[in-house]
C-alpha cells in the first residue's frame, strides 16, 4: 500500500494491523478523559482537533483508536469519515480529513481479496433508504397549536427484511438496537423532516417541521415532529388522515455484521448473505408514497432503487446517454425511448389513463436483465 506523505515519525502509526473489531467510540473518548495525560491521550486516538484547552475532550472529534498505540479501528474510521461533514469548529479539517482517508486505503487494501475471488465486505453502505408502511399518523394538535404532529416509528429492531435490490444486491438485512443512538446524538439538529425525501416537485426539500422526538425504543426509533403551518402541508394532510403515506429515512451504514455465506435457517431458507447494522448516520426521514408492489407485509423495505432512478428522471437528456452508452437489450431499449420523450416533453402510456394531471405517473421499475435471480 502506498504510503502517505507524513513525517518519518508518523509512519509507524500507519503500519500497525486493522482492528477489525466492534466500536465504541464514546469509551474511547471517556478513557481519555481518566488518563494522567489526557491531551496526549486524545491527541493519539482523534483525527479533529477544535480550539481550547487540548486536556477537554471538547477540544477533540473524530476518534477512531481504542486507546494510545491500538491500531485504527475500521468501524470507527467510517464513523469518522462519515461524521467529518457536520462536525464543527475543527481547526484541522484538511488534515484530518487526509490522516483518515490514508487509513481508509488501509482497511481496503487490507481488506482486498485474494485475485478471482469477490470481496466480502458487504453491501453498499452509503444514501441508503428504507421505508415502513404504518410508520406514520398524525396526532392530533396540542396546545392551542392548528396543525397536527407527524408521529410514528421509522425503523423497527432485530426483525430480519430482504433486500432485493439492483443498487445494493439481495441479501437480509436487520438493524441491531443502539443503532441510531450515536446519530441522535451527534447528528439531531442537522437532520431535517422532508416529504419523498425532497425530492417531491412541488414541496423539494422543505422541512415539513421541526424534530419534538426523536428516541429508541424496544420497538425501534420513535419520533414527533408537528408540522408547520404552510400550505404544501395543508395539502399533505388528507393523504396522511387517509395512510397513504409510509415513513422512510436515508441513512449511512458505519458499523456492520456481514455474513456472506450463512447457514440455512428459517428465516433465511435460502442462505442469501446477512447484514446486521450496529450504527449509523441518518440524514433525514419523514413521509414517503409506499410502493404498491411492496405489498401489505411489516417491516422495512428499500427504497434505494426507486429515487435513484427518480434521479435519473429528473434529467432525461443525462438518462438516455447513458442508456444509449450500455449493452443494448429490450428493457434498455424501452427506458431509452420512455427516456426519449419524456426530454422532448411527450407523453408516454403506463397501460392505464391518467387524466388528472395533478396525479403523478406510476413508477416503472426495470429489473436488471443480467442479474441472476
Amino acid at each position: 500500500m502506498p504510503r502517505p506523505n507524513l513525517d518519518p515519525s508518523d509512519l509507524e502509526h500507519f503500519e500497525r494491523a486493522i482492528d477489525n473489531g466492534s466500536w465504541d467510540g464514546g469509551a474511547a473518548m471517556s478513557s481519555c478523559a481518566k488518563s494522567s495525560t489526557p491531551a496526549s491521550c486524545y491527541g493519539a486516538i482523534c483525527a479533529g482537533k477544535r480550539a481550547g484547552d487540548s486536556s477537554k475532550q471538547d477540544a477533540w472529534a473524530l476518534p477512531h483508536h481504542a486507546r494510545p498505540g491500538a491500531p485504527a479501528n475500521a468501524s470507527g474510521v467510517r464513523n469518522a469519515l462519515g461524521r467529518l461533514p457536520q462536525t464543527q469548529g475543527l481547526i484541522n479539517r484538511a488534515a484530518a480529513e487526509a490522516h483518515l482517508q490514508a487509513h481508509m486505503k488501509q482497511i481496503q487494501a487490507a481488506s482486498k481479496p485474494p485475485a478471482g475471488q469477490p470481496r466480502s465486505d458487504g453491501p453498499p453502505r452509503a444514501n441508503l433508504i428504507r421505508a415502513i408502511r404504518d410508520g406514520v399518523a398524525l396526532r392530533a394538535a396540542a396546545n392551542g397549536a392548528s396543525m397536527p404532529t407527524l408521529s410514528g416509528h421509522l425503523a423497527v429492531f432485530n426483525q430480519w427484511t430482504e433486500i432485493d435490490s439492483i443498487f445494493e444486491g439481495r441479501f437480509l438485512e436487520q438493524l441491531a438496537p443502539g443503532a441510531f443512538s450515536q446519530t441522535i446524538k451527534e447528528d439531531r439538529a442537522s437532520m431535517r423532516v422532508l416529504f419523498q425525501h425532497g425530492r417531491d416537485p412541488q414541496i423539494g426539500n422543505k422541512p415539513l417541521g421541526p424534530i419534538e422526538e426523536l428516541t429508541e425504543d424496544k420497538t425501534g426509533v420513535a419520533y414527533a415532529a408537528p408540522m408547520l403551518d404552510t400550505s404544501y402541508n395543508r395539502d399533505l394532510i388528507p393523504g396522511l388522515e387517509a395512510g397513504l403515506y409510509g415513513a422512510s429515512f436515508r441513512f449511512e451504514v458505519l458499523e456492520q455484521d456481514f455474513n456472506n455465506k450463512p447457514e440455512r435457517s428459517d428465516y433465511n431458507p435460502e442462505g442469501i448473505p446477512e447484514r446486521t447494522v450496529k450504527s449509523l448516520r441518518m440524514m433525514e426521514f419523514g413521509p414517503v408514497t409506499f410502493p404498491a408492489y411492496a405489498g401489505a407485509t411489516a417491516g422495512l423495505r428499500s427504497l434505494t432503487d426507486e429515487f435513484i432512478f427518480a434521479a435519473f428522471l429528473s434529467d432525461p437528456e443525462r438518462l438516455r446517454q447513458l442508456i444509449e452508452s450500455a449493452p443494448t437489450s429490450a428493457a434498455l431499449s424501452q427506458v431509452a425511448t420512455l427516456s426519449r420523450k419524456a426530454a422532448e416533453g411527450q407523453p408516454h402510456s403506463h397501460g392505464e389513463s391518467h387524466s388528472d394531471p395533478d396525479r403523478p405517473a406510476p413508477l416503472v421499475v426495470i429489473r436488471n436483465p443480467n442479474r441472476r435471480l
